[in-house]
């Protein structure tokens, strides 16, 4: 039994099998808990090995798949589960904001030396570089919730092996990146907060490089008993629709609230 990290919420782009011929002889069904499973005790094994290894090198391109049932249109899809390649990415972020000894503390020289050499090898094979998985620890990135709606949305509640609710919710790529498209235009023109919006920019640019049939799908995971239903999305949307309709005072207050709320979950991870 692996380590729970229950903190972890999930966003995923499952783009159609049709357009990945790699995937074709993989059995299609419904295998996504037991590929967190292997995942999740890979990681295990890798932390407490001495030295420890954070960066993964397993499971490049194993495929969690949404069926052709699940997503009712009759497409089968596939969202890779690239750890590996996500590591690198967090290993770069790292390295741009810790010093040579906190770095050498948290991600040992060997471990290091091993991810270049992996990632080395990666780009000479010519590689797809897009990333289809993002992930947030406690809370949705007030980003993420401009993309998606669940008043609007397909949401799935389901129970995982344990019991524990466990909430999905999934929307059609065009209609995720249209509506980015919006509100990056009027965050752009009327947000002063320029963290915001250029996060908004690049999330925009991540939808538009993947399938117009892709779904976009934010798995709730763990904190579905805390994050559903009073996910906050509907403060995000009400900031964005007071800054387009100059309501200042309502856009400060909406994004203020929202801003107090993720305070509060933030307790979670001090007291986890």
């Amino acid at each position: 039994m692996s380590y729970t990290r229950s903190y972890e919420i999930r966003l995923r782009v499952f783009e159609p099998l049709v357009v990945h011929p790699e995937y074709t002889g993989f059995p299609v069904g419904d295998n996504r808990e037991r590929i967190e499973e292997l995942v999740a005790a890979d990681a295990d094994a890798r932390l407490i090995s001495l030295p420890p290894d954070p960066v993964a090198d397993s499971y490049r391109g194993t495929p969690i798949f949404l069926t052709s049932d699940e997503g009712g249109d009759g497409f089968t899809r596939v969202s890779p589960v690239q750890d590996d390649i996500r590591s690198w990415h967090a290993l770069d972020a790292l390295e741009e904001v810790s010093s040579k000894s906190e770095l050498d503390m948290i991600v040992p020289k060997a471990a290091r030396r091993r991810a270049a050499a992996l990632r080395v090898e990666w780009m000479q094979d010519d590689p797809d570089t897009r990333v289809f998985t993002r992930t947030s620890s406690w809370d949705v990135s007030p980003v993420w919730w401009l993309a998606i709606d669940p008043d609007e949305d397909e949401v799935i509640e389901a129970e995982d092996e344990h019991g524990n609710p466990r909430v999905f919710i999934r929307t059609p790529i065009l209609t995720a990146s249209a509506r980015m498209e919006w509100a990056f235009d009027v965050a752009k023109e009327k947000s002063r907060l320029v963290s915001v919006v250029e996060s908004a920019e690049s999330f925009t640019t991540w939808l538009d490089s993947f399938d117009m049939n892709s779904v976009l799908e934010l798995d709730l995971g763990g904190m579905s008993e805390v994050l559903w239903p009073d996910t906050g999305s509907e403060l995000v949307h009400e900031w964005i629709d007071a800054l387009d309709q100059d309501d200042t005072e309502a856009a400060i207050r909406a994004f203020n609230m929202y801003t107090r709320k993720w305070e509060q979950l933030m307790l979670y991870s001090r007291a986890s």
